[in-house]
């Protein structure tokens, strides 16, 4: 019997988030797993990647503001980060989040990404004072969001959604051995940029899927030269150049409830 299905790297088109799975290679089903819906979970799993990440880009684009010391209040409320959240979003799915119910896509994925949309404005909302603080940078980056989010959701959903990557900051973002190896593709220079890794375990009815993330020119901030410099938030910097993978969002999804 088949316990396993091996790690898939593909390209999911516009196509595919609407419905149509396009992959560049995919295993068949283990044993008693419908193929159907591990379809339907990989998209799912990808699309509350890319909400999260089109979430931590919008952070990224506010830093300049958020760093500003000239302004007390730097007017980035909820309201204003969905909106340029659903811009973001559309842009890199093609799909409208005020438009979910009508979207075709699985319903488990609307609901899923509805939850997401809530939590990502909560984070917001109450990260606020750390926006608004006057004469000090603002630690509210990319990576604080994702991971304040990714535990918001995880425990309102039962989805786990987790920032990962080989050399982590954060210990509880260390990678497990599947993840690790997704990684470790991902790091390679010949890997193709933007290809996702899935997988489907029979023996532990899970559908998990890797999502890979790069450096921004505002990433190199707090990430990039001169390596070991102290960024922001008191860390080191690990020297990373532009465009280098900076690690991956994980998405692990059981597929029965």
């Amino acid at each position: 019997m088949v316990s396993r299905l091996r790690w898939v790297a593909g390209v999911v088109f516009l196509a595919a988030i609407q419905g149509e799975a396009a992959t560049t290679e995919r295993a068949r089903p283990a044993d008693g797993m419908a193929f159907q819906t591990i379809i339907d979970l990989e998209q799912s799993a990808r699309l509350i990647a890319i909400l999260l990440d089109s979430g931590r880009s919008v952070i990224n684009e506010n830093q300049p503001l958020f760093d500003d010391p000239a302004k007390a209040d730097k007017g980035f409320t909820p309201d204003l980060f969905e909106r340029q959240l659903a811009r973001m979003f559309r842009d890199r799915s093609g799909l409208d989040l005020a438009e979910l119910d009508s979207a075709r896509v699985p319903s488990a994925a609307k609901k899923w990404l509805k939850d997401l949309l809530i939590v990502s404005k909560e984070v917001v909302k109450d990260a606020q004072p750390e926006i608004n603080q006057p004469a000090a940078r603002s630690k509210l980056i990319p990576a604080v969001f994702g991971s304040r989010v990714a535990g918001r959701f995880t425990e309102r959903t039962g989805v786990h959604l987790k920032q990962t990557a080989l050399a982590p900051r954060n210990p509880a973002n260390a990678p497990d051995a599947i993840e690790r190896s997704a990684l470790e593709m991902f790091a390679a220079p010949d890997y193709p940029r933007e290809k996702t890794i899935s997988e489907a375990t029979a023996k532990t009815g899970m559908v998990r899927l890797m999502y890979p993330l790069y450096m921004t020119r505002q990433c190199l901030d707090c990430h990039g030269e001169p390596k070991g410099a102290l960024d922001k938030t008191g860390y080191p910097r690990e020297g990373l150049r532009l465009g280098q993978n900076a690690g991956a969002i994980s998405v692990a999804i059981h597929m029965s409830p």
